[in-house]
């Protein structure tokens, strides 16, 4: 296989990742794959244009949506009115990534305790069922939580 046809293989398959990861439409997703696999330093609205074969409309609209969460940001040259879309920095994408994977650990404790909570005082024969595997289960979202808050410590002092 050669470079191309891995390359768009590659493209196609961290689309689908990014689309099933994030919710993000198809057209999105590829749009932000290809920015993460180009060796250019970033990409026109033409070039998207022309790798994605899609109406300027939904290439517009798939570009401002990455732009609204945070993945892509553009640049201008000098003499050039063109954007040059590419993928914001990559640091502040991997904090954001944990930050979201953090929340959902910090909205899931704290929804099994809100169940747990309701079972102590309205059905504690349940309760006492569920405690031994309720606790384990948090054990392991606290564990996950503080490596989350490692990584994202750690990530920051580099950014520095």
């Amino acid at each position: 296989m050669n470079k191309e046809e891995s390359k768009k293989n590659l493209i196609e398959e961290l689309g689908i990742h990014i689309e099933n990861e994030y919710s993000l439409p198809p057209l999105a997703a590829r749009i932000f794959a290809n920015l993460v696999i180009t060796e250019e330093i970033g990409l026109t609205f033409e070039d998207c244009l022309i790798k994605r074969g899609a109406s300027k409309s939904s290439i517009s609209t798939a570009l401002n949506l990455l732009q609204q969460i945070g993945f892509i940001n553009y640049t201008t040259k000098s003499g050039d009115r063109k954007r040059y879309f590419k993928v914001a920095e990559k640091d502040s994408f991997f904090l954001n990534k944990l930050n979201q994977s953090l929340k959902k650990i910090e909205n899931e404790c704290e929804i099994i305790k809100k169940i747990s909570d309701y079972n102590q005082k309205f059905n504690s024969e349940k309760h006492e069922e569920n405690k031994k595997k309720k606790q384990i289960y948090l054990n392991c979202l606290e564990e996950t939580r503080e490596v989350y808050r490692k990584t994202i410590a750690d990530l920051k002092n580099h950014l520095e």
